[in-house]
């Protein structure tokens, strides 16, 4: 399902496997609170596994109702009444986009590991983000740009076999980091913060802890595949 969007300063344009609630969870999809209907509009490729258990916080804290059964009315509703940090509190894969028409500002994140691509470009023209990089080679006359081979990038290729985020092998092209949201200011400025930061503490244990940590793990693999069976 394919469709585009547009408003004073942004264009949006979306191509959406559909899997959850295809009847109604059209994108871009707008949404507002009841003082200021349509005020956002979002853009969300992946899943969120976890959205039935935030619109049930919703509808319990802000009294809500919700005009779909998809997972991006939740996310925006989400951004609007507990702010950028809520995306800290989202498991899946996931990157989106969610433009505020009031105040004129483009939010977005990328999901904790990196499992959902997210690219960017900007110029003279205008920032432009994407899934693919190709879409943004396409826009690079649009946007002032002017492609090259990043040397940087293809060393690190070469040498680790991968490239480093937010690294792409052209040089106008970057990558928003896995576990990083940012915002992009009616000035054109982009703001990024690391909200996800992997910690790996190490600590011995005794037999009798062994037992406990093992009924633990097996009830989050439970609990995880149970989230993610929501979409399968």
């Amino acid at each position: 399902e394919s469709g585009t969007w547009a408003d004073r300063g942004v264009i949006f344009g979306f191509n959406r496997l559909s899997i959850v609630d295809i009847a109604h969870s059209h994108q871009p999809l707008h949404w507002g609170p009841v003082d200021a209907p349509g005020r956002y509009t979002i853009l969300f490729n992946g899943e969120v596994y976890n959205y039935l258990e935030i619109r049930a916080d919703l509808k319990r804290e802000f009294n809500m109702r919700f005009a779909t059964d998809g997972e991006a009315e939740a996310m925006v509703a989400a951004y609007h009444h507990y702010g950028p940090g809520i995306v800290s509190k989202f498991r899946g894969m996931f990157a989106f986009l969610i433009w505020d028409s009031h105040r004129q500002v483009l939010f977005g994140a990328r999901d904790p590991f990196g499992i959902k691509p997210l690219f960017y470009s900007y110029g003279p023209g205008g920032i432009a983000f994407a899934s693919e990089k190709k879409s943004l080679l396409a826009l690079s006359r649009t946007l002032g740009t002017h492609p090259r081979l990043d040397r940087t990038a293809l060393q690190h290729y070469f040498v680790m076999q991968y490239v480093p985020e937010p690294e792409s092998l052209h040089d106008s092209v970057r990558r928003i980091e896995s576990g990083t949201s940012f915002t992009v200011l009616p000035d054109g400025r982009m703001q990024t913060e690391r909200y996800f930061n992997p910690v790996f503490k190490t600590a011995s244990v005794s037999s009798y802890e062994s037992g406990r940590l093992h009924s633990d793990i097996a009830a989050v693999l439970r609990d995880s595949v149970a989230k993610h069976m929501r979409a399968d």
